[in-house]
């Protein structure tokens, strides 16, 4: 019997819902260091919200946000997840719910933890404050499973508050098992091509991030004058070349933002309705899936975002998983 069938059967017997004695909900579970000048209340999700839901399998678009005390570089990483189905249900079992017999408020994540997969259990107190989650949640849904998993991640860390010194290449890691490097691309099209092209005939998942100059970073800390948010892990499927009607050459990139439509939308060279697509042929459009690419999805030229800054694939290398 495993330990989560125990913790089950126990909560069962005593008519009463599991609360965790590695991870309570206490003080120190956030902060350690720190001291809010307010107190967080536990609340579970049923005391939230009417019908809670722990995975919504729906095509509705990735909504999570980092709330008022969440982490961006969290959110970013559970994006890039997200878009990886194969990989998002290893880490979050999609077999547990809110409702029924099988209910007791507890549930388990497999997070990549010291070299192997690590099942964690947590129960589901999560810290509010004012009755409104404090750190990551849905924005427009009531599934939980971002939220959970957060606290599942912070429980392996000691603290939420432990979190705040995380990065996008240990999250990507730890929530995939694989090796994370970052690569900072030369603004050379030819063999940025090559590079870029290799790395996805080589692993499951590369991603790439926009690293802004000091004075873009002044002038707005989050967003890009062509859109592109600065820190997110945009995911990137493809790098192809197109002949214009001119007879000129063009290497594209193909990226996803893993935030969706509430991510912004990419305005510069060769987004939606920019006029440079005018020169590409028909049969060429069709080729791209112009047409019927998802919304989150654009093309943009390689190896730069309009000289924004440098793209930074982070290329992962996926081990089998430990059953």
């Amino acid at each position: 019997m495993t330990e989560l069938e125990k913790i089950k059967r126990q909560c069962g017997k005593r008519g009463e819902l599991w609360e965790d004695p590695e991870f309570p909900a206490v003080q120190s579970s956030v902060f350690y260091h720190q001291t809010p000048p307010f107190q967080f209340h536990w609340k579970r999700p049923k005391e939230l919200c009417n019908r809670p839901a722990f995975v919504q399998d729906s095509p509705a678009q990735f909504d999570i946000s980092p709330g008022k005390m969440g982490d961006r570089w969290l959110v970013s990483c559970l994006g890039v997840l997200y878009l990886s189905k194969g990989l998002f249900y290893r880490v979050v079992p999609a077999d547990q719910t809110f409702s029924g017999d099988g209910y007791a408020g507890v549930f388990r994540f497999r997070l990549w933890w010291c070299g192997e997969w690590v099942e964690v259990l947590v129960d589901d107190r999560l810290p509010t404050v004012n009755g409104r989650l404090s750190f990551v949640q849905s924005v427009h849904s009531d599934q939980f499973w971002p939220a959970l998993l957060e606290k599942a991640y912070a429980k392996l860390h000691g603290s939420y508050e432990a979190l705040k010194y995380g990065t996008m290449l240990d999250g990507l890691s730890d929530l995939t098992g694989g090796i994370a490097e970052s690569i900072s691309l030369r603004q050379d099209p030819t063999a940025c091509g090559r590079l870029l092209n290799g790395l996805l005939d080589m692993t499951t998942i590369v991603t790439a991030t926009v690293q802004p100059s000091n004075q873009q970073i002044r002038n707005n800390p989050e967003k890009l004058a062509n859109g592109i948010q600065i820190g997110i892990n945009y995911r990137l499927y493809a790098v192809e070349r197109v002949e214009t009607i001119s007879g000129e050459a063009v290497q594209l990139v193909r990226l996803r933002n893993p935030l969706g439509a509430g991510g912004g939308e990419y305005v510069g060279t060769w987004s939606r309705g920019c006029t440079h697509w005018h020169q590409v042929p028909a049969q060429e459009k069709e080729r791209l899936g112009l047409s019927h690419s998802p919304e989150a999805e654009f093309w943009a030229a390689s190896p730069s975002w309009d000289s924004a800054g440098d793209i930074i694939p982070v290329l992962t290398r996926y081990m089998p998983p430990v059953v």
